[in-house]
């Protein structure tokens, strides 16, 4: 045997090693599907750490002819800073190949989505490259949805994430999540209003209903997630939400004092109905606070300012007469504050002006870079996709040359491969 031979034969088996004693986390989530007799298949299993996210098959063989993550739209901070998450796809040898971005060709940001094929690898790896660390303390659910071939994977009951809702029966039971515990109207959010986010992560479909104090908020809606569509207000007292689903209301206050002064104590019941019957029910209060005493304040003000215009009943002409030298007195002061008026509205208009004027030049600059930097910047995307693409065709065509190189050298030396195993082993 040749020493060249000899050299082959000794990594192969140094490789065949380290597969075999590499760890086995046994605090990896399992996640997989249901069939049609509702027996749970495992299909992947995942790990998170501080920095780092990964995605193993349970059968390495198997082929993911369409695998998807999309991401949680409930995490802003993990949309905005997804350019600096990298992926690793892991080789048939279990090393990961060289990273390539989260955002690249086959990431749809419009639906946060991205989906491929995963024949050949084993696995990913997602790699937070930032600083933020945007998968430290969080539940993979917090951060990404899983769909193998328009499937969606749910958590094997026995390694359900800890903060799943248990509260009657076995196992993840049939509850939901509701992330506020009590609204808050004040000048901080009077204009846009406040949301209230329901999730179903019970693995089970859910019949649930919201009641909602409409006459006294100026805007209500009951919206479905992912998919963003309304859900009709004529059947808001019951209506089925999905596994792994969820839906958030809408609630916008209307700022007449009256009505935000009714709206004080109300609240926005959740029920969950199991057949006919409420078996469970959550009340979040509704509470406004340092809103209505503004116009209050502002009347006080000016039944001050009328006091001294106003005479005093009972005195006699001469009284009056003394009375009005201390109003004479008074009635310059008046004068300033109608001319600082008029020059405070002069002043708002040449505001109003500087503020077209600066919305005009932000117009005139959006439409040059429209016009003059977008296709340059669409050239750019193009060749590096295309430089992507060839990339990935040739960490293809190179494993595929290995996998050769293996079967010839096992051929050389007479090892019949044992069945069950695959031939990248």
């Amino acid at each position: 045997m040749s020493t060249k031979l000899q050299i082959r034969l000794a990594l192969i088996a140094l490789v065949g090693a380290c597969v075999t004693l590499a760890p086995d986390f046994s605090f990896a989530t399992v996640y997989g599907v249901k069939d049609s007799k509702g027996v749970f298949v495992p299909k992947v299993s995942v790990t998170i750490g501080k920095k780092e996210i990964v995605i193993n098959k349970v059968d390495p063989r198997e082929k993911f002819k369409s695998f998807a993550l999309i991401l949680n739209r409930k995490n802003p901070a993990l949309i905005r800073n997804i350019s600096s998450v990298n992926i690793e796809w892991i080789a048939s040898d279990n090393r990961p190949t060289k990273p390539v971005p989260f955002a690249g060709p086959t990431y749809d940001p419009s639906k946060l989505k991205l989906e491929e094929p995963v024949t050949r690898s084993i696995g990913m790896k997602l790699v937070d490259k930032g600083a933020r660390n945007l998968f430290a303390g969080k539940q993979f659910s917090d951060l990404f949805t899983m769909y193998l071939d328009q499937q969606s994977l749910v958590p094997k009951e026995g390694s359900a994430e800890p903060d799943s809702a248990v509260k009657m029966g076995a196992g993840r039971d049939i509850s939901i999540n509701v992330d506020k515990t009590s609204i808050t109207f004040n000048e901080n959010n009077i204009k846009k209003g406040e949301i209230v986010n329901i999730d179903n992560r019970s693995g089970l479909d859910q019949i649930i209903g919201v009641e909602i104090p409409e006459k006294d908020l100026l805007y209500t809606q009951i919206v479905r997630k992912p998919e963003q569509t309304k859900v009709p207000r004529e059947i808001w007292d019951k209506f089925k939400v999905t596994a792994d689903s969820g839906i958030f209301v809408v609630l916008i206050p209307d700022p007449d004092p009256a009505k935000l002064a009714a709206l004080n104590g109300k609240q926005v019941v959740i029920k969950m109905y199991q057949g006919d019957k409420v078996r469970e029910t959550i009340k979040v209060p509704i509470k406004t606070s340092g809103v209505a005493s503004e116009p209050a304040r502002s009347s006080v003000v000016e039944e001050q300012d009328l006091k001294p215009a106003m005479k005093p009943a009972g005195l006699s002409g001469a009284q009056t007469n003394e009375a009005q030298p201390v109003n004479k007195a008074q009635s310059p002061g008046a004068i300033p504050s109608r001319e600082a008026l008029k020059s405070g509205g002069q002043i708002g208009v040449g505001i109003w002006i500087l503020q077209i004027f600066n919305l005009v030049t932000l117009v005139g600059l959006a439409l040059y870079g429209a016009f003059y930097l977008l296709p340059r910047v669409q050239v750019l995307e193009a060749r590096i996709s295309k430089n992507e693409m060839f990339l990935h065709g040739a960490r293809e065509a190179i494993r595929d040359e290995l996998d050769k190189t293996k079967e010839e050298i096992l051929r050389e030396c007479g090892v019949e491969i044992l069945p069950g195993r695959s031939e990248e082993e």
